[in-house]
């Protein structure tokens, strides 16, 4: 018997209702509804030109393709012709051009892909900045000419579904591997969860290549018999507004956003501006660490179009165990832990005593089913409830290790646990993350780790060679993190120094596609070190923030 696939909920809804709409494809003032069999169809001509050009069961297909029908079907063309397909970023305006080919060149040598799917314009751009011999292009347009795939080779089971490379910087990302089984039990345990049913329609800007917008607003409405309202990220980042119209348009019942997308919205919302969110059952804070203070600011800013403190959710998420961790119910105002400010600092969530600063932290709520969750000391022993550390999973929908990096996947797990690098606490079994190991900095919605862009900057001129930290500073404008790189120079004139700024801002850009860094440059001798000779990344921080007081 043939083991369970993702590719039996497109089996069974093609059987079932062919012609109900898959995706609503906004795009401008303009919309375009893909329907089951037309998603299936254009996925089985994407198997059918892989398979006719040799492409072997087990093969990495890289898919890198603009907002539109095409990346849903290709994805899963690549998985109907046994390969093992992954999203990855297209180069954007904000990205210094030969940084962004640069580190893309290291990571399709790290993935080693046989085919990359793509549009023919940015086809001519990989060819000329890519070492491509090993890799096979495929341009849109091309499948229109190919015969459809009926004899589709999927897997099940234990085998590699996907490759997911939302983590990391743009050149140093580590490929999540993650099997048929792991993401079907959580899309069972998610969607039980939250009560996900069938019919229900999820508006989504986020991109395909963020986990985010890969298993909550594409495999989930997909598996479990809804439809996503899709918008093209850049669209959204320019006109905020399109979100709450294709809400109300479509009458979605779920919106995934990291906590800066609720404050863009807040902080650009128009007077007289105002949609119907009335079908929504949650808005659902994730990806970065939830603020109560932005979900205040939402519930106020959108009181007038339906919204209130019950439509806001939280839920903590990774790459690592497909998507959600744990998640606070709909339907009720996510939990508010009132806690004591200084011991927290100790490393203790305890309520304040009377008269003491007090921090209030959203819950992010209880653990899904199939997953467990416990907190770990330095030295991975488990603690109580009301203490901070290191929150460690274990469970069905757990991946099965980094592509291509077997030292680093077990070094992940200790004992059987996979250590998450955040730091958090349990409260009366609410789970609460207090913050994270401090080589991973939250940038709108992406992890990026600090020694990845360390080594990036290593690489410029004026630089003192391997003195250079990245610190990432609560930023509560933008609702997420500001990121500063502190680095030691020699140079003393301005115009070198502005020079080295732009140098290195650049590639920051270029590895994060996020602009705005911040560059403080320092004079040798100025970054602190440990015993052992490392740079100290806590002890640099507060020597940043000492100075900027």
């Amino acid at each position: 018997m043939r083991a369970p696939s993702l590719l039996d909920a497109l089996r069974r809804r093609l059987a079932e209702a062919p012609e109900a709409p898959f995706a609503h494809l906004v795009q401008g003032d303009r919309t375009e509804t893909l329907t089951i069999a037309g998603l299936a169809e254009a996925a089985a001509r994407w198997a059918g030109l892989l398979a006719a050009q040799g492409c072997r069961p087990g093969e990495t297909v890289l898919i890198i393709l603009r907002h539109g029908p095409a990346p849903y079907a290709a994805f899963l063309g690549a998985m109907m012709a046994g390969a093992v397909p992954a999203f990855l970023p297209f180069a954007t305006p904000k990205q210094d051009p030969r940084l962004y080919w640069q580190a893309h060149d290291a990571l399709l040598r790290r993935i080693g892909p046989a085919r990359i799917v793509t549009w023919p314009e940015n086809a001519a751009a990989l060819r000329a900045h890519l070492a491509l011999d090993s890799h096979r292009l495929h341009l849109l347009g091309e499948e229109a000419g190919a015969a459809p795939l009926r004899d589709w080779r999927d897997g099940g089971g234990g085998e590699i579904a996907l490759l997911q490379h939302s983590s990391g910087t743009t050149g140093l990302k580590k490929g999540v591997a993650l099997s048929h089984a792991a993401i079907l039990a959580q899309l069972d345990a998610y969607a039980e969860a939250i009560g996900f049913a069938p019919g229900d329609v999820v508006a989504s800007w986020l991109p395909l290549y963020h986990d985010m917008g890969l298993v909550a607003c594409f495999l989930l409405p997909l598996v479990k018999g809804g439809a996503v309202a899709s918008l093209d990220a850049f669209d959204w980042v320019a006109r905020p507004a399109t979100l709450p119209a294709a809400i109300a348009a479509h009458r979605a019942r779920w919106c995934w956003l990291p906590n800066f997308a609720f404050e863009h919205l807040v902080r650009t919302r128009r007077p007289g501006e105002h949609h119907d969110l009335s079908s929504l059952r949650a808005l659902i804070d994730c990806s970065e660490v939830c603020r109560a203070e932005t979900l205040d600011r939402f519930a106020t800013a959108f009181a007038d179009c339906g919204i209130t403190q019950a439509h806001l959710q939280c839920c903590y998420a990774m790459a690592e165990t497909v998507f959600a961790v744990t998640q606070t119910p709909p339907g009720r105002p996510a939990p508010r832990l009132l806690l004591s400010a200084e011991a927290l600092a100790q490393g203790r969530a305890v309520p304040p005593a009377p008269g003491e600063r007090a921090a209030t932290l959203p819950s992010v709520g209880r653990p899904i089913a199939g997953l467990a969750l416990r907190i770990l000391d330095e030295a991975g022993g488990p603690l109580p409830e009301g203490r901070v550390g290191e929150v460690a999973l274990r469970g069905d929908c757990l991946f099965q290790g980094w592509h291509a990096d077997p030292a680093a996947s077990a070094a992940a797990f200790t004992a059987g646990w996979y250590r998450t690098g955040d730091l958090g606490a349990l409260v009366g079994g609410e789970l609460v993350i207090t913050g994270r190991r401090k080589e991973v900095i939250k940038l709108n919605g992406r992890s990026v780790h600090a020694p990845d862009l360390e080594a990036l900057a290593h690489g410029i001129p004026g630089l003192h060679p391997g003195r250079a930290v990245a610190l990432g500073l609560p930023d509560a404008a933008s609702g997420s993190e500001a990121l500063v790189l502190v680095a030691e120079t020699t140079l003393t004139e301005e115009p070198a120094r502005r020079d080295l700024q732009r140098a290195l801002r650049a590639t920051i850009e270029a590895a994060t596609g996020l602009a705005g860094a911040g560059i403080a440059l320092r004079p040798p001798g100025w970054l602190v070190k440990t015993t052992s000779g490392k740079l100290s990344r806590a002890e640099n921080l507060a020597k940043y923030l000492s100075e900027a007081a």
